[in-house]
């Protein structure tokens, strides 16, 4: 936008060149073009001192300091052109009775330049300059209509004085206001500039790569970062298909197609949330986690779409490393173990009754009964880390099943003084149905260990349209918030659980949600300090054909 102002002050040199220049050149014109027609007018006294006041108000411009001229003292000059005025037409006025239309360039400018209480001022005027020949003849007014000949000009005069007053203020209110809206505008634009500036610098700062298209699908703005990313891919992030070759699903080998990408998928409206992909050539890709979403006006009009994506390169082989570490130590554990618990096995046959006698038997028990115990805890750890989850589904009775859980759980029940029952109806859903025993185990041996004696656990199995929903409620301690935000954390475990020393390494749950994940279900838990847990395992009753499940979550 120009700096130029819409408007410019009016300066002393604008008011001689639109009113008093015209004002001067006209009566000059009439006294000279009157003088060449009645040659006795040459003499007259009225005409050359008409005449020579116009010149005279037109000679208060020639100074430098001529600022006088815009304050109230200025309205001497319109004044003493209307008394050239009525000079002229005094002497004109058998000869050029409409001479007198001069009047109207100073009532102009007495209308334009000053208040409404200056109009008096041209009503005055005019009848100055309708009554100075009647003065001059020394005729009486006898009729009306030398009345009326003498009120028709200051009437006219100040009528059209008023409605160029009326309109200049109008003129004046409007400009100010359009001026007042520029300014407005342009500090709106200098503001948006700023903000899109700080917008620019932020985004330029952050780490993430951060792209933003219209709802055309043309790009609007595309962080250093995310022109980084399209290099590393191999695409421009303004330059359709919005694809590269150089894109791999989480197996770090497996091509993405393009129309598969982050950015075509975005554009079609897809809800992509924290999608991981490796990028960049063979043996320097990265990882990256994106995520997108479109962005609607609150009329729902498409506005365009957002696009978000991170590096978690260090992330992502960190927690490979954890899996890997996770695997290989699980494995080194549990061949020694095996072979721990089977010769102590084949030793407790060879002696028989001798090992009593030999005072050998209780300690060969506790040999036997802990390596049972560590071989569980490596088998946890080898399904926490178990990558890919394939499935087994079949037809499950769920009542059914969850009955058989509970048997298997019930002594354990019952050593800790707690009460386990099953309400259900009949439920049949397409299931793996020893996974979904290990997640319900899972979710009941936890319930049980945080239930005080005397306490109880329900297992509820209902069906929710297409959903066959497991409920599992307890009386226990419950969960803190910071709890239920991690409780679905591998190897989190809970402050009660540290503080009363309960056993485990606190990979239950994650199995569990990683077992309804690949099931295409939810998990739900809802909890309370002191008034106890209820988990919810929500599973569809029909199993669509989908990929296996192949990550966990990063942040597992």
């Amino acid at each position: 936008m120009s700096d130029r102002p819409m408007w410019k002050p009016m300066v002393p040199r604008d008011l001689f060149l639109r009113l008093q220049l015209p004002f001067a050149a006209g009566t000059l014109f009439v006294v000279v073009a009157a003088g060449l027609a009645v040659p006795g007018l040459w003499t007259s006294p009225l005409l050359f001192t008409g005449a020579g006041a116009a010149v005279a108000a037109s000679v208060a411009f020639v100074p430098s300091r001529r600022g006088w001229l815009l304050t109230p003292w200025g309205i001497v000059v319109p004044l003493v052109d209307v008394v050239s005025v009525a000079l002229v037409r005094a002497e004109l006025f058998g000869y050029i009775p409409t001479v007198g239309v001069l009047c109207l360039m100073p009532f102009a400018w007495i209308a334009l330049r000053y208040r409404w209480q200056a109009l008096s001022l041209v009503f005055l005027g005019g009848i100055l300059i309708s009554a100075l020949p009647l003065v001059l003849r020394v005729e009486a007014i006898s009729t009306p209509l030398m009345l009326l000949n003498l009120m028709t000009l200051p009437i006219l005069t100040t009528g059209i004085s008023v409605g160029i007053h009326l309109g200049a203020n109008s003129f004046r209110r409007s400009r100010q206001d359009v001026q007042d809206t520029a300014e407005s505008l342009a500090s709106t634009l200098a503001q948006s500039r700023d903000d899109e500036l700080v917008l620019r610098t932020v985004l330029d700062t952050v780490n993430g790569a951060v792209a933003f298209y219209n709802a055309d699908g043309r790009l609007v703005l595309a962080n250093r970062a995310a022109q980084k990313l399209a290099e590393t891919v191999g695409f421009r992030f303004d330059d359709p298909p919005y694809a590269g070759p150089n894109v791999c699903r989480g197996d770090r080998t497996t091509p993405v197609p393009c129309e598969q990408q982050l950015v075509p998928r975005a554009l079609r409206g897809e809800v992509i949330h924290n999608h991981l992909e490796w990028c960049g050539p063979e043996g320097d890709q990265i990882a990256i986690l994106s995520s997108s979403r479109q962005v609607h006006r609150p009329d729902g009009a498409l506005l365009g779409t957002v696009i978000a994506a991170y590096d978690v390169t260090d992330l992502a082989d960190a927690v490979e490393a954890r899996e890997e570490f996770l695997t290989t130590v699980s494995h080194e554990l549990r061949t020694p173990l095996t072979s721990v618990v089977g010769y102590t096995e084949h030793v407790v046959e060879t002696l028989g009754a001798d090992a009593e006698r030999l005072g050998v038997a209780q300690a060969l028990n506790a040999i036997a009964r802990n390596g049972d115990v560590l071989l569980e805890r490596v088998a946890q750890l080898l399904t926490a880390g178990n990558k890919r989850m394939v499935l087994a589904p079949a037809p499950v009775d769920v009542v059914a099943l969850v009955e058989e859980t509970v048997a298997v759980v019930t002594p354990f029940a019952t050593q800790a003084g707690v009460t386990l029952s099953v309400d259900g109806e009949g439920v049949v859903a397409e299931l793996d149905a020893r996974r979904i025993e290990q997640a319900v185990e899972n979710v009941l041996t936890n319930a049980v260990k945080f239930t005080p004696r005397g306490g109880s656990v329900t297992v509820r199995v209902a069906g929710d349209g297409g959903r066959a929903v497991i409920s599992i409620s307890d009386t226990g301690v419950g969960m803190s918030a910071e709890d239920k935000q991690r409780v679905f954390d591998r190897f989190y475990r809970a402050s009660t659980a540290r503080e009363n020393a309960v056993q485990g390494i606190g990979v239950g749950l994650s199995i569990v949600k990683s077992i309804v994940d690949a099931h295409g279900g939810e998990i739900t838990i809802e909890s309370e300090q002191g008034r106890g847990t209820t988990i919810g395992l929500s599973l569809p009753r029909t199993r669509e054909t989908t990929p296996p499940a192949e990550e966990f979550a990063l942040s597992a």
